[in-house]
């Protein structure tokens, strides 16, 4: 038998490979045709989407590159390089591609159809949905176009709309991956909480091993206070993935509850530490070996790991929030602000980052700075009546009564009932009547 023939035999024996799930052994058998005659596109192409099936997306682009450089004008192939350029976030690129089969071949459905989904990455999706509708031209009942059109419309917030495209989409193919899922996420943001949950339990009817769709239904299942059944879950993920570091996060976060025991507290620092075995920089897992630590007044344990978790470039707000008060209860004032501030260069109208920053700004003695602070908060959000309180706290502290008066007063017209605006009340009244005290007695700002 020639070199060719071996190379064909090898070609079809990665198709029978493929078909039975058997991709790294189909890869091997490409590579070798290949080896034998690196001419042939369509072999690359196999090779890529094989690759693909593996989720080794870079080398699955450097096969279709080479399918490109035999064969430029193969539309599948500019497709599917096209594709894997936005699951590696190279946008342009794969725009690029997209519009070279447009050129090509104008009636070629799934370039726009893909171009879709690199539109909406960038946010661009008035483009997107131009996109959609050049592909109804050629192709009016794609289950996929729905699919994407559905995913732009639910980044900015249109649900109603993208459940009606994911509803075609089930129409169109009833088994359609993902959908049920997708169908579940719009029901959460909605609220409606249990709508969601049925339709993430009937995507893991049809996709029972699916570890996003389990790591979605436990943390619905903890917004719906539902903590063994959500415990579950995260259980199940990690039969089936042991390293998946959310599940473990998560476990901790049922461990780490307001009445926790000590061995509550062991289970979820346990489950906290294999967090970062798995992912060292994953969000949080620091700040809640550092919160444990601090209730377990191990101090410079807890300041450790709350500065490793500054260190780490990403978080989300309300991380960092948390991370700022723990810092202030560690009397780590700079360390608290920078927090913070972190979170105000993202989203400056962030009024409870606002409002803290003011709270570490006043116990560090720099009372201008946190009065300019407190309103700044009560600019994002009005009706906030800490930074009310904290204001007349602070005009008190200067011995300025009529604004420390003035502020008051607008934050019992908030909660008439809270107890610590009544002492401040109190207080206030004392200062007034001994107009001359030279010190004003100590009260706790709050936040």
């Amino acid at each position: 038998m020639g070199d060719w023939d071996e190379a064909e035999q090898r070609v079809e024996k990665a198709h029978e490979l493929y078909e039975q799930n058997r991709w790294e052994e189909a890869v091997s058998e490409l590579q070798a045709a290949i080896a034998i005659n690196p001419y042939n596109s369509s072999w690359y192409f196999n090779l890529g989407l094989t690759l693909d099936a593996l989720d080794r997306c870079a080398d699955a682009i450097a096969a279709y590159r080479r399918a490109i450089e035999i064969d430029p004008d193969d539309v599948e192939v500019l497709n599917s390089l096209g594709y894997d350029c936005t699951r590696a976030g190279r946008f342009d690129e794969a725009i690029t591609f997209f519009q070279r089969i447009e050129k090509l071949d104008p009636s070629f459905e799934p370039s726009y159809c893909n171009r879709i989904i690199t539109y909406c990455e960038l946010g661009q999706h008035d483009l997107a949905e131009q996109m959609f509708y050049l592909a109804r031209q050629y192709k009016e009942k794609c289950p996929h176009c729905f699919y994407n059109m559905g995913n732009s419309l639910f980044a900015r917030g249109l649900y109603d709309r993208a459940l009606w495209c994911w509803n075609q989409a089930l129409e169109i193919e009833p088994t359609y991956p993902q959908v049920h899922a997708r169908v579940a996420e719009v029901y959460w943001a909605k609220g409606q909480l249990a709508e969601a949950r049925t339709h993430f339990l009937h995507d893991l009817r049809a996709n029972p091993g699916s570890i996003d769709t389990l790591l979605d239904l436990g943390e619905l299942l903890v917004e719906m206070e539902q903590p063994l059944a959500a415990g579950e879950k995260f259980r199940q993920v990690l039969e089936l993935q042991p390293d998946e570091p959310t599940a473990h996060f998560y476990l901790g976060q049922l461990a780490l509850t307001e009445n926790a025991t000590a061995a509550d507290l062991a289970l979820a620092l346990e489950s906290f530490r294999r967090v970062l075995q798995h992912d060292p920089k994953f969000p949080g897992a620091h700040l809640r070996i550092a919160q444990i630590h601090h209730r377990q007044n191990d101090l410079a344990t807890a300041l450790y790991h709350a500065n490793s978790e500054l260190a780490q470039p990403r978080q989300d707000e309300g991380t960092l929030v948390e991370l700022g008060n723990l810092l202030m209860d560690l009397e780590q004032l700079p360390a608290a602000e920078a927090a913070f501030q972190r979170v105000l260069s993202a989203n400056p109208q962030h009024a409870p980052a606002r409002h803290n920053l003011a709270v570490s700004l006043l116990l560090s003695g720099r009372i201008e700075e946190g009065i300019e602070q407190c309103k700044m908060a009560l600019r994002a959000q009005p009706k906030y009546m800490l930074a009310m309180h904290n204001l007349a706290l602070a005009y008190l502290t200067k011995k300025d009564f009529v604004r420390a008066k003035y502020w008051l007063r607008e934050a019992v017209d908030i909660a008439p009932d809270d107890p610590q605006l009544k002492q401040l009340q109190t207080r206030l009244r004392l200062a007034l009547l001994v107009h001359g005290v030279r010190r004003i007695p100590r009260m706790v700002f709050r936040r």
